[in-house]
């Protein structure tokens, strides 16, 4: 049954203007959703008076999931905050599935998708929207979006809960992020909500599902030092992502999976279906 109070979405492109939240009179719809393989969040975002919607950071394997979660909505576009290593983006699946669905990326990031973004543009659904910022480090087109009020923001692999996206692959730098962070995040007031893209925590522990840009600047250990400091980023080792000779190639082309993967540590080539 179509809505008539939907709206659809548009791209803003930054105007140069300074950072200011509005004053809407409710709450943006958020629900923040989790993939336990890749321990990555998926958060849906949308206009509660128009019913239009935006997925940000979907993941393939939680197509039909996003699918049933979105069944009310007007789903007008799918976001990626970077070009993922750890998981297939589903971009390119829900685009099959849902009609009008647009990809959004970083134009930085050097990845397909229908709308390529730079920093101060901002994403629109119905009469709500998230401004973009760029925080490069983990990748080199590393973005991170303020919500329209101001109140929260969706910080990517940038800034996870006391901790940040790793440092050690393609484009990454340990220096940069630490400037996107203290220059860009950190700028931002002490209550506003973090909403990060992963969640590490041990499964015994108390889940760290979100935190406060106040909370971060004070307690998280691998950026409340002083940048001379390089160890606050080599503190801990990750794994190799599991995933990433298909995940990175594959979200290289919106999360397409290609037909053949040219592994990146041992050179063999095989062959890989395609989702959907």
């Amino acid at each position: 049954m179509v809505n008539l109070n939907n709206k659809g979405g548009y791209i803003l492109r930054d105007q140069g203007k300074k950072l200011e939240a509005s004053t809407p009179t409710d709450e943006i719809g958020i629900r923040q959703l989790f993939d336990e393989d890749s321990r990555a969040f998926t958060y849906l975002l949308w206009d509660k008076h128009s019913e239009d919607a935006i997925l940000v950071d979907p993941v393939v394997t939680q197509v039909n999931r996003d699918l049933l979660v979105t069944t009310t909505l007007n789903l007008v576009y799918a976001v990626n905050t970077h070009c993922h290593e750890d998981h297939i983006s589903g971009t390119g699946i829900l685009k099959k599935k849902v009609k009008g669905l647009r990809s959004v990326i970083s134009k930085a990031s050097k990845a397909k998708a229908d709308e390529l973004i730079r920093h101060g543009d901002e994403i629109h659904f119905g009469d709500r929207y998230i401004t973009a910022l760029a925080t490069p480090g983990h990748t080199v087109g590393c973005i991170s979006f303020l919500l329209d009020d101001g109140k929260a923001i969706l910080t990517g692999d940038t800034l996870l809960v006391k901790g940040c996206g790793r440092t050690d692959l393609q484009g990454s730098s340990a220096e940069t992020l630490y400037d996107s962070v203290h220059d860009i995040l950190f700028s931002l007031p002490a209550k506003t909500v973090v909403f990060p893209g992963h969640e590490y925590g041990d499964i015994n522990d108390e889940r760290r599902f979100s935190s406060t840009i106040g909370e971060e600047k004070s307690k998280n250990p691998r950026l409340s030092m002083k940048k001379n400091e390089k160890e606050y980023l080599d503190a801990e080792l990750i794994n190799y992502p599991k995933i990433m000779d298909i995940a990175w190639p594959s979200n290289l082309r919106d999360g397409a999976k290609p037909f053949f993967v040219q592994s990146l540590r041992t050179g063999i080539k095989e062959r890989w279906g395609i989702f959907g």
